[in-house]
């Protein structure tokens, strides 16, 4: 027996010990198959979220392409500002630029709601949608509305005013004044100009001493004073006009 194995071994030499540390291989596999299963569940997530996410394009009310603000548009005003020369006007210009960006949200959320597949383009920086811009003690906002209907512009300010600045009521126009529950003095003008131009403003000026003024317009002004309606109509009515004004966060 023992000459039969002696022979089995001289014909099948023993290995010798396997320096293969049996344990890690385990490990390092279970590890790459977690971060596999990890990556493969990190790309079904972004698939979803692109397929959730829908493509924004500009549509009417009826699903035709709206239509677009007119080419020509230069910036003015406060998007041409000088840069800051003090490093207190530095300072004030970063407090105005927060003031921007808080303004800004608090107005294009309601106004996109309000004006449903229309293109909006700020007519101060000529950027696509709308924000406000400082303009010395005030904020202000200028957005041209283009849809299916044709091209109507929507003005804002927010400044400081307690008082409504006076009480007469220019020809031509029609003007109601009115007290809400919470003391806010709101104001509502409306103006022909004939030709079917016409612009609505609404003043709304807030116990806590902020003037907001809104208006809509569905006409432009040439260089020489012609007045050209752009709109057969409003898109925007004088309620509409107050909710806007009355804007929560739309504040100083």
């Amino acid at each position: 027996m023992d000459q039969l194995t002696d022979e089995l071994r001289r014909l099948d030499p023993p290995h010798p010990p396997s320096r293969v540390d049996l344990d890690a291989v385990v490990r390092r596999a279970r590890r790459h198959r977690t971060r596999t299963r990890l990556l493969v569940a990190v790309a079904a997530v972004v698939v979803v979220a692109a397929a959730a996410v829908p493509l924004v394009v500009d549509r009417d009310r009826d699903g035709g392409a709206a239509a677009q603000p007119p080419a020509t548009c230069e910036p003015t005003g406060a998007a041409t500002r000088p840069p800051a020369s003090t490093e207190a006007e530095d300072a004030a210009r970063r407090l105005q630029a927060v003031t921007e960006g808080m303004l800004t949200p608090a107005l294009a959320e309601p106004l996109g709601r309000a004006l449903p597949g229309a293109t909006l383009q700020d007519a101060i920086s000529c950027e696509r949608g709308m924000a406000f811009h400082a303009d010395g003690g005030r904020f202000v906002a200028a957005v041209v509305a283009a849809d299916a209907a044709g091209v109507s512009r929507v003005d804002a300010e927010v400044s400081k005013e307690a008082e409504p600045a006076g009480t007469g009521c220019a020809a031509g126009s029609t003007c109601e004044q009115s007290v809400e529950a919470d003391g806010t003095v709101v104001v509502r003008v409306t103006a022909d100009l004939g030709g079917g131009a016409v612009r609505r403003t609404v003043d709304a000026y807030r116990r806590d001493g902020v003037h907001v003024r809104v208006s809509a317009a569905n006409f432009e002004t040439g260089a020489d004073g012609a007045v050209t309606t752009t709109r057969p109509e409003l898109p925007l009515d004088m309620t509409q006009l107050v909710g806007l004004s009355r804007a929560e966060h739309l504040t100083l």
